[in-house]
Order: C-alpha cells, then sequence, then structure tokens
C-alpha cells in the first residue's frame, strides 16, 4: 500500500541572539527600546546605543525613551521630543517637563503626554490639552474626530485607568470597583485598529471597548495573570506583550509562549518592541533577547544540522555524543566529553545519514555514515576479547583520560595513549546492530558487506557463547546486557525489562541473519519464540508507568525498526505490530517525530505524520539545553499519576517542542519547569513550578546531539512520509 506522503512546506523559523553587557551595553539601565529598520536603538542613561547586526555604536545623546510610530523614531532627551533618522537625532519640540509618552491616533492626530500635561499637535505645534494625574506612564489615542470629541486614555501607575472627556477636560475615572478593570496600577495601554483598548497592568490583560464592556485577562483561554509590563502592536495586527513571565503574541488568532532560558535570558520582560520584518526585542534584567525569524524547510534545517553534527557534535574517530559548554549558551566555547552510549548515538547518527544518502545521493552523507560504522566497528576491536564492545574509547590528549571507574576504564595493550570503557549494556548494542543494518542495506559496497557480517557474527557469536549475555573482560557478565530467557521469564528483578529485552534479542538476532545468511541465528531466533515466548513477550513490551520511566522508549523504537523490517513470517510481524501500536498508542501524546515516523514506516496506519513534521519545525536551531519555566501558563494539564509513585506531578500533554526541555528521545519530554526554580516568586500570583525530575535539569552548558531532528526526518523522507 502507498503511503501519503506530507509536503510541510516553508514554516517560520525561529532563533535569537542575546545581548548583553560583553556588548556594551547597561544591562541594568535600560529605559526603552526601538527599532529603525532592523537597526536596534537602546536607551540608557549615558548614551543612546545603536546596535546593527551585532556590531554597537554608541551615540552621545541622554535619551530617556523610544517611540516607534508609523515608521517614524522619536526619543525623549529630557524635556524635548526628537525623531531619528540613520542614527542622527533632530530635536522637533521643547516641554515645560519630561516627555512620557506619544500617540499616533487611528485618525493620524499626533498626541504627547510629558509628566504633567497631554499635548495635541496642531498645525506643527504642540498644544496643551488638559493636565495629567500622579504617575502617569502610558496614552493612546483613538482620534481627534470633533473639538471636545477626542477619545484619549491615559494610564496611570497609582491612578489607573482614565478617559478624556467633557468641555472643560477632565479625566474620567475607570476604576476596578466600578468597572471591569482589573487594577489601579496600569504598565501599559495601546488601540487595536478597531479602537478596543488594550490595558497592560500589574494584574493581568483586558480590554475595553470604549463603553461599557470588558473582555479581561480570565477570558483569554490561556494568558496568564501578573503583570503585564509592555505591549508592541503591529501594523498589521499582530500584539506583542511583555510580562513578568515572558513574551506572549498573539498572531493569527494564536496564543503562543516566549519564555525563560530558551528565549530570555530572564523571565521578566519590561520593554518589548518589534521591527517591520518581525524581529522581536525583549529586554530582561540580564539583557536583551533578539528573536529573528525567517521562512524555511525541514529539508534546509536539516542541512543546518547536519552541518552542526560534523561540527559540533564529532569526536575523535568520529563518534557523536552531546557538547559540554564552558560558556552559558555558547556553542563555541564546547568541548566534547565522552559518554556511556557513544557507540548507540554513533549508530543513530549513522542511520540518520545511511538515510540521507539514499534519498539523496549526498557523498558527504556517505563519509558521515562511513565514519560513523569505523568508529563503531573500532569498539569491538578494541577490547581484545572477540565479541565484546566497548562503551567508549579516550585517548591521552583528552582532558578527562585516566579519570573515571578504573575497574572499567582500560589501557589498550598497544596503545598507552588509549584507553576504552567496559561494563557496556544493552542500550549500546541496539546502536550498533540498527546501524549495521541499515548501512548494509543502504551505503556499503561488497567489501563493507563483508566487514559488517563479519563484525554482527563476532557480536552475535558472543552473546550466544555467554549463555545471552555480554561477558567482560573480567569474565564477568555486564550489568544490563542480559538476554537470558531463565532470568527475563522467570527472575522478578527483570520484570520491567521483560519486554524490551526480549524485543532486543529477538531484533539482533534477526539482523544478524540478515548481514550473514547463516541459519543458525534464524534457528536461535524461533527456539527464543517457540520454547521462551519472547514473541509473546514483545506483544505489550511497553510496560505502562506514568510516563515517568522514558530510556527505554527509544531503545524499544530503534529495535522494533529492523525486527518488522527483517521478519519475513506475516504472523509474526502482527505480533510484533500488537506491541508497537500498544507502544505508540502509549506515547501518541508526545508528539515525538521518531516514534511517530517509526511507526508510519512500519506499518499502514495513520501515525500522526503532521504533528511529526511540526515537532521538527518547533526545534529550536542551537540544540543548547537551556532552562525552561512554563508553569505560568494557564493551558497546561497536568497529571498527578507521578504522585501515586512518589514523584511529583507532571504534564499531561507535553509543551510545544520550543518552549520543552531539549532532550533525546529517551528523556521525559513533560517536564514543565527545569533550572527555573530561583524565578519562582517572580510573578505577582503563586506560580506552580514543578520539581525537575532526575536527568532533565538544564542549565544553558550542554547541547543535544542533532540526530534528534536528523533520524526522524531522513527516515521519514527514506520512507516517503515526507516529502521535504
Amino acid at each position: 500500500m502507498k503511503k501519503p506522503t506530507l509536503n510541510f512546506g516553508e514554516f517560520r523559523q525561529f532563533d535569537k541572539v542575546f545581548i548583553t553587557a560583553e556588548n556594551g551595553i547597561d544591562v541594568e539601565n535600560i529605559t526603552s527600546v526601538a527599532f529603525d529598520g532592523e537597526i536596534l536603538y537602546i536607551a540608557q542613561p549615558d548614551a543612546l546605543i545603536e546596535y546593527n547586526n551585532g556590531k554597537i555604536k554608541k551615540i552621545n545623546a541622554r535619551v530617556s525613551k523610544l517611540f516607534s510610530k508609523n515608521g517614524a523614531l522619536y526619543a525623549a532627551i529630557g524635556n524635548s521630543l526628537a525623531e531619528i533618522k540613520k542614527g542622527k537625532l533632530k530635536k522637533i519640540a521643547e516641554f515645560d517637563a519630561p516627555v512620557i509618552d506619544i500617540s499616533v491616533a487611528l485618525d493620524n492626530s499626533f498626541w504627547l503626554i510629558t509628566e504633567t500635561d497631554l499635548y495635541l499637535l496642531q498645525n506643527d505645534e504642540f498644544v496643551k490639552t488638559v493636565d495629567l494625574p500622579e504617575a502617569t506612564v502610558c496614552l493612546a489615542a483613538l482620534d481627534n474626530k470633533s473639538k471636545y470629541g477626542e477619545t484619549v486614555y491615559i494610564g496611570s501607575a497609582v491612578e489607573g485607568l482614565m478617559s478624556m472627556k467633557g468641555k472643560r477636560r477632565h479625566w474620567a475615572e475607570l476604576l476596578p470597583d466600578t468597572t471591569g478593570a482589573l487594577s489601579k496600577k496600569i504598565n501599559c495601554i495601546a488601540l487595536d485598529g478597531v479602537g478596543h483598548l488594550w490595558v497592560g497592568s500589574d494584574e493581568g490583560l483586558n480590554i475595553y471597548d470604549g463603553k461599557n464592556y470588558w473582555f479581561n485577562g480570565n477570558d483569554f483561554y490561556s494568558v496568564p495573570d501578573g503583570s503585564f509590563n509592555d505591549m508592541f502592536f503591529a501594523a498589521d495586527g499582530k500584539k506583542y506583550f511583555a510580562t513578568n513571565t515572558g513574551i506572549i503574541t498573539l498572531v493569527e488568532g494564536k496564543i503562543s509562549y516566549y519564555s525563560y532560558g530558551v528565549w530570555l535570558m530572564h523571565p521578566k520582560v519590561t520593554k518589548i518592541t518589534v521591527s517591520d520584518k518581525g524581529t522581536i526585542a525583549a529586554v530582561t534584567p540580564r539583557g536583551i533577547s533578539l528573536i529573528t525569524s525567517k521562512d524555511m524547510t525541514l529539508e534546509e534545517k536539516a542541512a543546518h544540522f547536519d552541518e552542526l553534527a560534523v561540527k559540533y557534535f564529532t569526536r575523535n574517530e568520529g563518534y557523536q555524543v552531546t557538547r559540554a559548554l564552558r560558556k552559558y549558551g555558547d556553542m563555541d566555547s564546547g568541548w566534547l566529553p565522552n559518554s556511556d552510549n557513544d557507540g548507540l548515538f554513533t549508530g543513530v547518527y549513522c542511520a540518520s545519514q545511511c538515510f540521507r544518502y539514499k534519498v539523496t545521493g549526498d557523498k558527504k552523507a556517505k563519509e558521515n555514515a562511513k565514519k560513523a560504522v569505523e568508529a563503531m566497528i573500532k569498539l569491538t576491536e578494541i577490547t581484545g576479547k572477540p565479541g565484546f564492545t566497548a562503551r567508549a574509547t579516550r585517548y591521552s590528549y583528552e582532558e578527562e583520560f585516566g579519570t573515571g571507574n578504573r575497574e572499567e576504564w582500560h589501557i589498550c595493550e598497544d596503545n598507552p595513549d588509549c584507553e576504552w570503557l567496559g561494563e557496556t549494556s544493552s542500550d549500546e548494542m541496539t546502536g550498533h546492530y540498527f546501524a549495521y543494518g541499515i548501512y548494509y542495506d543502504l551505503v556499503a559496497d561488497k567489501k563493507e558487506k563483508e566487514k559488517i557480517a563479519k563484525v554482527v557474527k563476532t557480536i552475535t557469536d558472543h552473546i550466544l557463547e555467554n549463555n545471552f549475555h555480554l561477558c567482560d573482560v573480567d569474565g564477568v557478565p555486564t550489568t544490563w546486557a542480559n538476554w537470558e530467557p531463565e532470568l527475563l521469564n522467570n527472575d522478578d528483578r527483570w520484570f520491567y525489562e521483560r519486554g524490551t529485552n526480549s524485543l532486543e534479542i529477538l531484533s539482533f538476532l534477526k539482523t544478524t541473519y540478515h548481514v550473514t545468511g547463516e541459519e543458525k541465528y534464524n534457528e536461535v531466533y524461533e527456539m527464543l519464540i517457540k520454547k521462551h515466548h519472547y514473541a509473546m513477550n514483545c506483544m505489550q513490551y511497553k510496560y505502562e508507568d506514568g510516563h515517568v520511566a522514558h530510556i527505554d522508549d527509544q531503545l524499544d523504537f530503534i529495535n522494533i525498526y529492523p525486527l518488522i523490517m527483517y521478519t519475513d513470517d506475516a504472523a509474526q510481524k502482527e505480533i510484533f505490530k500488537m506491541g508497537l501500536t500498544h507502544h505508540w498508542g502509549y506515547e501518541r501524546t508526545e508528539r515525538s517525530p521518531f516514534f511517530n515516523i517509526v511507526y508510519g514506516a512500519l506499518t499502514s496506519n495513520s501515525c500522526d505524520i503532521e504533528n511529526a513534521a511540526k515537532s521538527l519545525a518547533e526545534m529550536n536551531l542551537d540544540l543548547v539545553r537551556w532552562p525552561v519555566y512554563n508553569s505560568h501558563r494557564k493551558d497546561l494539564v497536568w497529571d498527578t499519576e507521578q504522585e501515586e509513585r512518589g514523584i511529583p506531578a507532571q504534564l499531561k500533554y507535553p509543551v510545544e517542542y520550543s518552549a520543552r526541555v531539549l532532550v533525546h528521545y529517551d528523556g521525559n519530554q513533560f517536564v514543565c519547569d527545569s533550572g527555573a526554580e530561583e524565578f519562582v516568586d517572580i510573578n505577582t500570583k503563586d506560580v506552580n513550578c514543578t520539581l525537575t525530575l532526575p536527568s532533565t535539569n538544564a542549565n544553558g552548558m550542554r547541547a543535544q546531539m542533532p540526530y534528534i531532528f536528523l533520524l526522524p526526518y531522513w527516515m521519514g523522507r527514506y520512507h516517503g512520509l515526507l516529502g521535504d
């Protein structure tokens, strides 16, 4: 049956740059930001800063506030108003008090407030209209349709929201006790193109129709409570809000969040502005986040990650590992330590490049796959014990050489400058067999096929000769590499591994038979099914655990792929698909691109391919494991099943990938906050900040491997599920 192909097309890809004190700005004293084209201007007490594509220029002007209105840029300089053009300031008018805000109404009438008075521009002169109440901080003018018939609003940090009225002009108070206003502490106001007034206060956001109808924060399905500090309305109607819990955007009717960690250096955003091209500049106590966007396809994004994999994540012989950073969020400051699973992660990366090569014919993909598979083969050759595979290798020029558990690190007999790590797990072997089979099928020439068949045969023979175990150089079976029927079926201590490890050994045996053609491996496979009910163990191999333990989820989807691909018996395939369908159904809520695409590749059922593509599109470009802060959001649904196991509640439905803790497919996608504990009290309301589960802490000092995008994307392309 031919599967439908999703052509996802172009999507909006977001990225960011942090502007900090290292760039020469006074982060603690920024009063305002505004764009002139794509050039960002930053107002601080001692100077006006021009930021242009990473370059800083200081302008000698004491600007207290910047205003971007109708394509023009203005600056308040003490009691004066000036216009900024190409970095030059031209004084427009002088007043009796400091300029606080300006507003260009829908009818293009120009209004201005100082600390004491409201002004209207008439015949090129600012005419004083009425004085202002205490602590007026913002202005929004709808029109100047007739004398004494204007619609003008101001917000005071003390007196609240007010509207001008009457021949004897005065301010009508719109107080919380008598209207739908949320608070008397107004931070920002703006009028949309329809004439609705949007009001940001310390208690949230609400909208006023100018008469008696209010749409308040509780009416929004997911706008958080707490302080709204600034807002920016673009000419096309898009809306951007600066809050104590990050940035909120309202674009095409959809509310989106840009929160601490991934997008911001601190949750509290004090000022916000947006360029004509949609670049967002957000001021926080730790600096400015410049959030950019561009149209991109999934294939273009894959090219980006393919480059990153080679540049930042490939160590010594060709192993793929996570990148440790010496400086917060800085990829160039990083280095590559070995992991306990160099073989596993190199294997899944190798598979991605095999799929890529088969789809595109790109010689670089073939080179990447070849380098990876040769590095993996070395892990088996280096131990000196036939078939026993090392976890990792390390050299004397690497900074951690000679450290670690010295019972498990072994110096190579023929090279004292190299050591290898034993105590190898079943996880490692999963990556090896997965990559060897796919490389054999899609990339290898005749000589390479013989080499792969030899190493696979050697490993499998080792497992069989040691009663379905990996046996270390000390003669002792390793802790986790157990596929022995007596233990898996009859020892309760192996209950949780029963399904996964049964799946593994069947997959290993089918892969070995596939690449060697030797019937003895098929015979052992059949024996495990008929005598030890390993196929039945796989009918529902996933143990439902409240979405707490995830390490075996990735392994299971890796192992089920070659098992079903290489199994010819239709009845056996149906049994394995039972287990796969149950597992995928249980994990479906994750919107995992890898899980969805494996399910779609191996069955003719719907695999939520659009959700897979959406998740790939949402992944951030830098792969840094940023801290995240989401618990202020009202759109979250909490799952308390974990509390029955003594673990804090987590999300029932994960947030979008761009707001998640970035983890591999063996990590917890349901974590709400991670590494954000210091900001629990930033809001005026109580914030539910979930505790971080083990292995999900994030601090911006590590980058995850690109295979999380590359493997599902290129597998989806190879199987015709994705078309771009």
